[in-house]
């Protein structure tokens, strides 16, 4: 848990920092390679979708472990430096916080489609419509994902395999928003990509909800959470929401027009700001979280 934490941290500083890979966008090449693998493998049928899972994630796999292992080898400090600029190139926290700013401060400005515009920077999509309320309710939408899917599940997976399990979240990440069921083009073909999204980002979706809740308004947070949890069309992004728009107090599920839904309060520009505090916030806990652990591992409490 130490390593854990002295690499997250510095991989984490390194990220808030240095825009430099910015233009360096590491992960291009894979997303042109899963469109090549796509051309080639889909013929509409699951068996070729499993196919090309494998075949688009397992080289980069095997080539992160050999190289992991002959770095160790030569110089353990060789192997803590891979760490830190894979976990590096994998994290999108400051990403995140400046695309969300940059939506913030066009609403700021009321100048909509600017906004709409810097949203689809963020988001990949723009608002249902270019009003106020539309377009910073999507932001907040894609802050509460996004902080789970770029950063906190990034950091757990590091966590729990290394710089092995930071690359697997980032691969299966766009595996899935490349052919996870996106139309019938890939009903079948992305069944093996959706169903891997959803296994590998099960428990740290629920680990950020949590950490919304604790950071915002934990009763809201909750009770969104309970009353919402039996129509949740996404098994990972439903907690997210329902907990992040609960803490903010962003959605009030005493008021629904039936006994599940919740109503939306009218959304602003100031609620990007939130949103995008709340997500910092629960960085800030998790991060507080592994240096206690680490200071126990120190001190002999835990296991190493």
């Amino acid at each position: 848990m130490t390593e854990f934490f002295i690499t997250a941290a510095i991989a984490l500083l390194l990220d808030f920092y240095l825009k430099s890979h910015w233009q360096f966008k590491p992960f291009d090449w894979f997303r042109v390679w899963v469109d090549s693998i796509e051309q080639r493998f889909n013929g509409g049928t699951r068996s070729q979708g499993i196919g090309a899972v494998l075949v688009a994630t397992l080289p980069i796999i095997i080539g992160v472990l050999i190289i992991r292992f002959v770095l160790y080898a030569i110089m353990p400090f060789l192997a803590f430096l891979f760490d830190v600029a894979v976990l590096y190139f994998c994290l999108g926290f400051n990403r995140l916080y400046t695309r969300s700013t940059a939506v913030y401060e066009s609403l700021e400005a009321g100048n909509m489609i600017e906004a709409n515009e810097r949203l689809r920077h963020l988001a990949r999509r723009g608002a249902a419509s270019e009003t106020e309320s539309s377009i910073a309710h999507t932001t907040v939408e894609a802050l509460l994902k996004q902080g789970n899917n770029n950063v906190i599940a990034t950091l757990f997976w590091f966590g729990v395999l290394g710089p092995l399990g930071a690359v697997m979240q980032r691969l299966v990440r766009i595996l899935d928003n490349k052919w996870g069921h996106q139309d019938a083009r890939f009903a079948e073909y992305g069944w093996l990509a959706a169903r891997l999204d959803d296994v590998i980002g099960w428990v740290p979706a629920r680990l950020t909800a949590v950490g919304y809740a604790i950071m915002g308004s934990f009763e809201d947070a909750m009770h969104c959470w309970r009353k919402q949890v039996s129509i949740w069309k996404d098994i990972n992004s439903g907690p997210l929401l329902s907990s992040g728009l609960g803490a903010m107090h962003m959605q009030d599920c005493d008021t629904g027009n039936d006994g599940e839904s919740c109503e939306i309060v009218e959304t602003n520009a100031g609620h990007v700001r939130r949103a995008t505090a709340l997500v910092l916030r629960v960085l800030i806990f998790w991060m507080m979280i592994a240096l206690l652990m680490a200071f126990a591992e120190v001190m002999g409490v835990i296991g190493s």
